[in-house]
């Protein structure tokens, strides 16, 4: 078998191993798991065939086509946004409902099924995601701690200054938080994000000399802890933005998420919060962060932690003129500021359209637009990005989504810039990490830093590849 073939075994039987309710009708597609710089895993193949569903049989955990040979391929030329039950075959009752997230009707691989968990909104939303009862999350403060736990953790709930210092020391020695902290955390970050708009106006505060800008942090929890030693950490005289990809890659991700929200529970406005294109089921399912809170918690965290992540605004405007997304320009040049706030992002991404474009896209030297080498979103140039500026009356578009070099890179004649804060990307890379400074004359002063050392736990070791790696 070849290694291509072993790599979508192992992708299906991590699509198969989670049971979802079927909902009727099921939604709109959502969108795949593109091939990043590091990945090596096919896409697609033509052919097609009419919407339909197909039963298909779960053999020793393998999702496979009823005639497909388990040594065979491991897929079959199933359409765009047909359904796949996954049933056990001694008893046909089915356990799981799929569906085809590939962009094109063709071959399909693991990594184009994602789970039906719920129905698709109709229409945008004209304003911020509703807030859940207050009462949603009662039962979480009924927990108990166990008796054996020694450490840090959320006596009457509320998150406070003495908790989070205790708790990053907590960690930073490798110890987890009790389950019960973790998830009052979470409820609490659902329900401030939940009352967030889908862009986010930010002004720098009276008290603080400017914001910083940070990009990816992929799980380096130590490299984020010397950020705050650094920089300090977030508060009303320090307010932050996290641009994204707070997860995945690293296996520190839990750390790294569980912090930012613990910081944003305390004080939301001194911690803002933007998603990228791995805070999304499908990338936390073969990228690592899915694996990591299964092995250190269980599904209704790991749930938690998604509930939060579609509810992150999918970008915001400094001072009304310096935009910070994730991934970069839409794919049409009349998209304004207010069709992204019209947005309902409570919801796992497209694979097309403006909501996809802002996690996905990345810049190019030349002027145009192409499809991005990633499969999903797409390069845009210079001249695309001068265009959203005008449009909008924006002077300066900051994004992440790319490892540099330096940690950052001024790009399209000063107008774009990309931050990377994750230095020594995957222990492998051996770029900088890097960091911004946005005063009040909104003039972008930066700031490198080198990668510092870990606890000896290689990247990608919860993810789908691991073996792999």
């Amino acid at each position: 078998m070849s290694f291509k073939e072993f790599q979508q075994r192992r992708q299906l039987e991590a699509a198969a191993s989670s049971p979802v309710p079927a909902p009727a009708p099921p939604p709109a597609p959502t969108a795949p798991a593109p091939t990043e710089p590091m990945d090596d895993a096919p896409t697609e193949s033509s052919g097609a065939a009419a919407p339909t569903t197909w039963r298909v049989k779960g053999k020793r955990g393998v999702l496979v086509r009823e005639a497909v040979s388990l040594d065979s391929a491991l897929v079959g030329e199933l359409p765009h946004g047909a359904l796949v039950e996954l049933f056990d075959e001694a008893s046909a009752v089915v356990s799981a409902r799929l569906r085809i997230v590939a962009p094109v009707d063709g071959w399909v691989t693991a990594r184009l099924l994602e789970p039906v968990a719920r129905q698709q909104p109709v229409g945008p939303s004209t304003g911020p995601p509703p807030a859940p009862p207050p009462d949603a999350y009662a039962w979480v403060a009924n927990l108990e701690v166990p008796a054996a736990y020694e450490g840090p953790a959320l006596g009457g709930g509320a998150v406070d200054g003495a908790f989070i210092d205790a708790a990053l020391i907590h960690l930073r020695s490798q110890k987890l938080l009790d389950r019960r902290s973790v998830l009052l955390i979470l409820a609490q970050t659902r329900q401030l994000l939940a009352a967030e708009s889908t862009v986010v106006d930010l002004a720098i505060p009276a008290a603080a000399p400017h914001y910083t800008v940070c990009g990816d942090v992929h799980g380096q929890f130590y490299d984020l802890l010397n950020i705050f030693e650094m920089n300090g950490l977030p508060s009303a005289a320090n307010p932050y933005v996290f641009n994204g990809d707070m997860v995945d890659r690293g296996s520190f991700s839990f750390e790294v998420a569980i912090s930012l929200f613990m910081l944003k529970a305390r004080d939301s406005s001194a911690v803002h919060l933007n998603r990228g294109n791995h805070e999304t089921r499908t990338m936390a399912k073969f990228y690592g962060f899915e694996g990591e809170i299964l092995h250190k918690y269980d599904r209704a965290v790991l749930d938690l932690f998604h509930e939060c992540f579609c509810l992150l605004p999918l970008g915001c405007v400094i001072e009304r003129r310096v935009i910070v997304v994730h991934g970069g320009c839409p794919s049409t040049d009349d998209v304004t500021l207010d069709d992204i706030r019209a947005i309902d992002r409570d919801d796992e991404p497209p694979e097309i359209g403006v909501f996809c474009d802002l996690l996905w896209s990345d810049p190019q030297p030349l002027d145009g637009r192409t499809p991005s080498r990633r499969g999903v979103g797409l390069s845009f140039g210079p001249d695309v990005t001068r265009a959203f500026l005008a449009k909008n009356d924006l002077g300066l578009l900051i994004r992440s989504h790319e490892v540099r070099e330096n940690g950052y890179e001024v790009e399209h004649g000063g107008a774009l810039i990309t931050i990377f804060s994750a230095p020594n990307y995957c222990d492998a890379v051996g770029n900088k990490g890097a960091l911004i400074h946005l005063g009040r004359d909104l003039a972008p002063k930066f700031t490198t830093f080198e990668a510092v050392p870990h606890p000896p736990v290689r990247p990608m070791a919860y993810s789908a590849f691991a073996q792999f790696t």
